[in-house]
This record gives structure tokens, C-alpha cells and sequence, in this order.
């Protein structure tokens, strides 16, 4: 018990001490959402100067709160693995109640890590850009789905007795749900965020800009080069070809 309340303040500890929950969350671009869909839930209002309309948070209003509860909870879950991984700053002692609940080995702990640390650093920087310079959001939400039963070729199967008895324990259990992450995007306008961005995300979004006037122009150049190869290997190597044809034909003096 001791042990439990230590841990649980080594964790508020490292959460107050740094604030990685709140990075994470400024980090993903929706700062302002979340905090505009807040002022909308106590006031029923907006604030002044608010970019967002009314309707975005009457419509998507429980999407963007569902969005926020998984953002908090994958920051959570990626807290918990750098506090005990190999070069947590964690006592032994802690770090082994921690693990207690952790059944990965250690190699499988470090790599899935390393994942999540890699898929935030390309969410934050460049997928969270993208989806500014698009006008977009893109939130996860939570979506409840119908366990299905067997199906009917398996119940006929069963004998007479079996299928009676099935069909009354059927008719008496509640269907099962489970719940999966959904993926979902709606248009909104971003231009304010996307002027406020500094450092890498800055330059990134001008490499989009940059790809969106070059692209063009790239593939134009290639279908030139490339119809420039075609009648290269078409005409010029095919009519060489037909010309040692004749040649050899001649020299052989066939018909």
C-alpha cells in the first residue's frame, strides 16, 4: 500500500513537474478547440474573437470531447512507459511495481516506446501541419459495436435439444458491445493557427506550399522526359532493329 501511494506520487509529481499531458495537447494542434468547445459547454457561448462557429460544436460537439478524453489518455499511456523504462528516472523499488503491471519484456517495452515516441514526433510536426494547411480536424472517436453471435450454419449444427436451449439463453443475455477508435475528419478553418506556427512546423508548412507550386512543374517535366524515352526505344532503337533485320535477311538472301 505504501508502495502504491509512492508510485502514485512520483507520478503526480513528473505530471505537475513538466506538464507532458498539457505539451501533448498543444503539441496536437487543438489547443483552441478544446478550449473553445469548454467555454461552450459552461456558457453556452462563445468567447469574442472566437474563430469557430456555433454549429461546429452543436454538430461535433461530443466528437471533439470524445478526441480530447483519447488525447489525455495516450498521454497518460506514454507517460507510464517513460517512467518505467530502462532510463526512467524512477527508483528501482518503483520502477518494479511498475513493471509488475507491465507483462512486455524489456526489449518489447523499449521498442513499443520508441514507437509511440516516433509516431508522436510525425503526428505533431507534420501530420498535425497537413491538417492545418487542409482546414481540417482530425479527431478519434469512440464508437460502440455489436459483438456478433454465431452464426446461423453453426446453430444448425447442433441437435434439437442443444438449439432449444441455446435459443432461450439467447433470448435472456444482453448483447455484448465493444468499443473501437474511429477516425473522423471535419472542415474548419485554420488559417490563424497555421500563421502562428514557429520553428520546424514553420519551415514544413512552407515545404507543403513549396511541393504544391513545384509538383506541377515536376510532373511536367517527367511525362515530357518520359514521352521523349518512349520515342527513343519506339522509333530510333525499333527502326535500328528493323534495319539489322533487313540486313541479316538480305545477306542470307532469304525470300
Amino acid at each position: 500500500m505504501l508502495m502504491n501511494q509512492e508510485l502514485l506520487s512520483t507520478i503526480v509529481e513528473k505530471l505537475t513537474g513538466e506538464a507532458t499531458i498539457l505539451q501533448n495537447v498543444i503539441n496536437s494542434g487543438k489547443e483552441d478547440l478544446y478550449s473553445e468547445l469548454a467555454q461552450f459547454l459552461i456558457f453556452g457561448s462563445l468567447r469574442e474573437g472566437c474563430c469557430y462557429d456555433c454549429s461546429l460544436f452543436t454538430q461535433y460537439g461530443v466528437d471533439i470531447l470524445e478526441d480530447l478524453v483519447i488525447t489525455l489518455a495516450d498521454a497518460i499511456a506514454s507517460l507510464y512507459l517513460e517512467l518505467i523504462s530502462v532510463d526512467g528516472n524512477m527508483s528501482n523499488e518503483i520502477n518494479s511495481i511498475g513493471l509488475m503491471m507491465c507483462t512486455l519484456s524489456t526489449r518489447e517495452l523499449q521498442k513499443l516506446r520508441n514507437e509511440v515516441a516516433l509516431n508522436q514526433w510525425l503526428h505533431q510536426n507534420m501530420e498535425a501541419v497537413v491538417s492545418m494547411y487542409e482546414d481540417r480536424f482530425d479527431l478519434r472517436t469512440l464508437q460502440s459495436q455489436l459483438i456478433e453471435g454465431p452464426s446461423k450454419t453453426n446453430t444448425d449444427n447442433f441437435s434439437w435439444w442443444k438449439r432449444l436451449t441455446r435459443m432461450k439463453s439467447d433470448s435472456v443475455a444482453s448483447p455484448l458491445h465493444y468499443v473501437v477508435i474511429n477516425d473522423i475528419s471535419i472542415m474548419v478553418k485554420r488559417t490563424k493557427e497555421l500563421r502562428a506556427l514557429t520553428g520546424w512546423r514553420y519551415y514544413y508548412s512552407l515545404f507543403l506550399e513549396l511541393a504544391d507550386i513545384t509538383m506541377p512543374v515536376i510532373r511536367t517535366v517527367f511525362k515530357k522526359v518520359s514521352d521523349a524515352i518512349s520515342f527513343f526505344l519506339v522509333c530510333l532503337i525499333g527502326r535500328s532493329l528493323g534495319l539489322i533485320y533487313t540486313g541479316i535477311r538480305q545477306s542470307l538472301q532469304w525470300k
